[in-house]
């Protein structure tokens, strides 16, 4: 009987302290907002914590203030959740922990952005990856980065071009991917200014890639000693060519904030 009773106020915990904030009814517009910057705003993090809330501020890599990005705090036990809310024109939010459920929350930031006729969703990189709780409250700043490797080492921010050998036998780890950004498309995905950079081809799990690019729209071409190589866009009815413009999207199996472009390569 004591079993049983301990079960049902498990399941009546579980109904009755399902969290979902107020802004919920927002949410569907906020997912689809752009990130928007806002130059002339105070770049100063949020310092200073207060017991009961979760506060902070988005920036971009200029420490200017990103608006509309998503927070979303998520309990560490009990299953869906969740509180939401966005940043306001000066980066900031603040978001009130309730009493119940106990324990220790996390917290996380999104925004999204449509450019090059495609929609990205970016995940934002925490300055603290902790947990927190109602007690201590918490400070939680975020930064809209284009490229860099992700907290605990699970992955990067930035993009891959994935190759594919075609009809070549040429030792694939040798070539390097020059990128130069796109005549008329001078910055990137955020707004900086893009610039001309090479990547190295690496073998990933089995996979020869060229990896953390910098969303934004180039044209790229293989370096690769003693031997002329093309490229061939492996999703569309291609031609072999020495030069090739690159727009990334979702090919494959990646997750919600990864993007790519696949190539074969040929002689």
């Amino acid at each position: 009987m004591q079993l049983l009773r301990k079960n049902l106020n498990q399941k009546t915990g579980y109904m009755k302290y399902k969290i979902i904030s107020r802004l919920l009814p927002y949410l569907s517009i906020t997912v689809l907002i752009a990130c928007k910057k806002n130059a002339g705003i105070s770049d100063t993090p949020v310092t200073g914590t207060t017991a009961g809330t979760v506060t902070g501020k988005v920036t971009d890599t200029k420490n200017l203030p990103v608006q509309d990005a998503l927070i979303t705090i998520e309990h560490t036990v009990w299953y869906n959740s969740y509180l939401f809310t966005v940043s306001n024109i000066e980066g900031k939010y603040e978001v009130s922990l309730p009493g119940l459920p106990e324990g220790d929350w996390t917290a996380k930031a999104q925004c999204t952005k449509t450019a090059y006729g495609q929609t990205y969703t970016f995940d934002l990189e925490p300055d603290n990856t902790g947990a927190f709780n109602r007690a201590t409250g918490a400070i939680r700043n975020f930064k809209w980065k284009l490229s860099g490797a992700r907290p605990g080492g699970t992955g990067y921010y930035g993009a891959h071009v994935d190759l594919y050998p075609f009809g070549t036998d040429v030792d694939m780890t040798k070539i390097k991917l020059s990128f130069i950004p796109f005549p008329g498309e001078t910055t990137l995905v955020d707004g900086t200014t893009a610039s001309s950079f090479e990547r190295p081809v690496e073998n990933i799990a089995g996979t020869f890639m060229a990896k953390d690019v910098p969303i934004g729209m180039y044209t790229i071409k293989i370096i690769y000693a003693g031997r002329k190589l093309l490229l061939n866009n492996r999703h569309s009815d291609d031609s072999n060519e020495d030069t090739k413009t690159v727009i990334f999207g979702k090919n494959g199996y990646l997750g919600e904030t990864e993007y790519n472009i696949e190539f074969y390569v040929t002689e």
